[in-house]
């Protein structure tokens, strides 16, 4: 059997982060640590969304209270895989559950996770994220990030239209070329609205555009695809391999946004971008608030799929001190994972932690 402790992790942002959806002051996620009888130890974080999947805080801790021990085969991907998939429990648990047994898995085998699930690439380029504000604020972070490096800039966008096109005008007028910039509406408009907005930002050399609207307007999806001069990305419609499915059936996307909450894992990450790649889409990789230690899984599985080729990774680069030391490097935009075998070294600050289990 598998030992299994928990903590709740809290780290505050340094301003309140406004998407179209609401806004976050803080950061707050369940860490778990796996202990096996030869005292080997997996990793693993849970995010919890209330927006997008129903979950929260206290609903994962719950959960985690109920599981106790585990039994699983952990050498072996596939079992991990049958484990979390099947496990009665937040989506973001199993996320957690199973970021841990990979972990011990790499641990035993000796080998890093990107190097195991498909060994692709040895760093990405991640964007850094300017949540809602004035167009003029906006642009003042863009030229802020890019002086620290940075040259891809995601702007969440989606309360008003006309605004929103104000806000890719302004950035780009302060940023220049050279600089991509990509747009995330976060289900805020409606269909004819994103139509219209698209038509116009496309002239400011934008990126992509990142769920225009409602998760389950499919045919609004559809339209938007069929009209816009630019990508679309889908998110929050995608969740799992079936909604993936579904978005190509529905020719409602260009590009699907992984993120291992949604997909319950690692495993489930790889199940999605093999059905994006077998239908020609091509994936992003995102996150929702995790710490050093989520966002070092989300390397990992970037550097380990070709198919992945729009990075948003940085969720532990927004919040105001860190939980873990270690894990993924950061150097102007470039993130790393490198040799180490898992997830790679990670030290917690137990100063953050609050034991629930």
């Amino acid at each position: 059997m598998i030992k299994l402790e928990a903590w709740v992790v809290e780290l505050p942002l340094p301003e309140p982060f406004r998407i179209s959806t609401g806004v976050s002051e803080k950061s707050r996620t369940v860490v778990v640590r796996l202990i096996t009888p030869e005292g080997l130890e997996g990793w693993g974080e849970a995010c919890p969304s209330k927006s997008v999947l129903g979950e929260t805080l206290e609903m994962v801790v719950e959960a985690v209270r109920k599981l106790g021990r585990i039994s699983v085969d952990y050498t072996s991907i596939e079992a991990i895989h049958e484990y979390t998939w099947s496990l009665q429990a937040p989506s973001s648990l199993a996320a957690a559950l199973d970021m841990a047994l990979l972990d011990l898995y790499g641990k035993t085998v000796g080998r890093p996770l990107w190097r195991l699930l498909g060994g692709y690439r040895d760093k990405i380029e991640t964007d850094i994220t300017i949540g809602i504000m004035e167009p003029e604020e906006q642009a003042k972070r863009a030229v802020k990030y890019v002086e620290e490096g940075f040259k891809i800039l995601k702007l969440k966008l989606g309360l008003e239209p006309d605004k929103d096109v104000e806000r890719v005008r302004r950035v780009r007028d302060a940023v220049g070329e050279g600089v991509r910039i990509r747009v995330d509406a976060n289900q805020g408009w409606s269909a004819e609205e994103a139509v219209r907005v698209i038509d116009r930002i496309a002239s400011y050399d934008v990126e992509l555009v990142e769920q225009p609207t409602r998760w389950d307007d499919w045919e609004g999806l559809r339209k938007i695809k069929r009209e816009s001069p630019l990508p679309i990305a889908l998110d929050e419609s995608v969740k799992t391999p079936a909604d993936a499915l579904k978005a190509v059936q529905m020719e409602a996307a260009d590009i699907i946004n992984i993120k291992l909450m949604k997909t319950r894992g690692l495993t489930g990450a790889l199940r999605v971008a093999h059905v994006s790649e077998a239908a020609g889409l091509k994936n992003m990789i995102g996150c929702y608030g995790e710490t050093r230690l989520g966002m070092t899984a989300h390397v990992h599985v970037a550097q380990a799929l070709r198919n992945i080729a729009y990075y948003d990774t940085d969720c532990d680069l927004l919040t105001v001190g860190q939980a873990f030391t270690g894990g993924a490097s950061i150097e102007k935009g470039i993130r790393r994972v490198g040799e180490e075998p898992g997830l790679g070294r990670l030290a917690p600050v137990w100063d953050k932690f609050t034991r629930v289990l």
